[in-house]
């Protein structure tokens, strides 16, 4: 078989193959349990159509070639096709031109200024992020997608992509890439994801420190070369299995000087979740001692941090 022959095997007999069945499906294709890694919610997505899938726990994605390359752990196209061959059982042909996957963006008329919608702002007002906040760091991206208008909040990374978010949408316009928030601190905070960094913003953890906002754990080897410049590394990472690998690899590359900071919150899923929680019961109004509590694990949270203010900067 040769790799014209191996691009042609669909994304969903080699799944099957794998032992994996769909367990639902939507207008672009078939929901699966990610072959990658253990989850209890489906989260990995096929379009049979187009052949490529997409790990929204991880971020990463490509066609049956990267897929391989995922399982077996190699970068290498040659051993990406040995492995498919091996798995469906097929002979293959050892003299062929390799052919690596592009994904062609589908964004148009793309358009970035102030955040000013009130349906964004008050998304993130729901989540305990203050306007003056939302407006420091994030921005209002329109764009055309599929033939349709929309907006959504905008935070941009490294590469001048950005992390998109609004109430129906949770996405990026590419290209895909961690935001580094520096100003000369010796400490750096780590987070998954935006809206966590904005939570910190929020309850004062990133004074004193500069930033990392990973826009997915799929990207923590693009911050490596960045973190040996810092003595210390202060995780907020989420409460679940994508978080502690992520956490786990960070302490194998850099050791001793990775702080977990999830700890903290161990009750939440994310730190998000615990600013929220924080934010509700302030509404709801809870009984003297209740209060009491939520006021010293909140000020226990900044407490930890330096009492140093710095004006950050985004390092491009």
């Amino acid at each position: 078989m040769n790799i014209d022959e191996i691009r042609k095997i669909s994304l969903v007999e080699f799944l099957n193959q794998l032992g994996y069945q769909p367990t639902g499906r939507d207008s672009k294709g078939l929901w699966f349990y990610s072959p990658c890694r253990s989850e209890h919610k489906p989260s990995f997505h096929v379009n049979p159509r187009k052949g490529v899938w997409f790990d929204f726990g991880t971020g990463a994605g490509g066609d049956i070639f990267t897929l391989a390359g995922e399982l077996c752990n190699s970068t290498d196209f040659i051993r990406q096709a040995e492995f498919i061959a091996e798995k469906m059982q097929i002979p293959i042909a050892k003299t062929y031109k390799p052919e690596p996957f592009i994904e062609h963006p589908t964004f148009e008329d793309v358009k970035v200024s102030k955040l000013e919608s009130p349906a964004l702002l008050k998304y993130l007002a729901d989540r305990g992020i203050p306007r003056n906040i939302a407006q420091r760091w994030c921005v209002q991206v329109d764009y055309r997608l599929h033939g349709k208008d929309y907006y959504a909040i905008g935070f941009e990374n490294n590469a001048h992509g950005f992390e998109l978010r609004n109430s129906f949408y949770k996405g990026s316009y590419p290209p895909k890439h961690i935001t580094h928030i520096a100003d000369g601190n010796t400490r750096c905070n780590v987070f998954e994801g935006f809206i966590d960094f904005l939570s910190a913003e929020r309850l004062g953890l990133n004074d004193g420190s500069d930033s990392v906002v990973l826009n997915s754990v799929a990207n923590v080897g693009k911050a490596l070369t960045i973190f040996p410049d810092y003595s210390v590394i202060a995780c907020y990472l989420d409460n679940d299995e994508a978080g502690r690998s992520a956490l786990a690899r960070l302490r194998r590359e850099l050791g001793d000087k990775v702080m977990d900071k999830s700890a903290l919150y161990p009750d939440y899923k994310d730190l998000n979740d615990f600013l929220c929680q924080r934010v509700q019961s302030q509404a709801k109004g809870l009984s003297y001692a209740e209060r009491s509590q939520e006021w010293r694990e909140t000020q226990y949270l900044v407490a930890t941090q330096p009492k140093i203010s710095n004006n950050s900067k985004l390092k491009l």
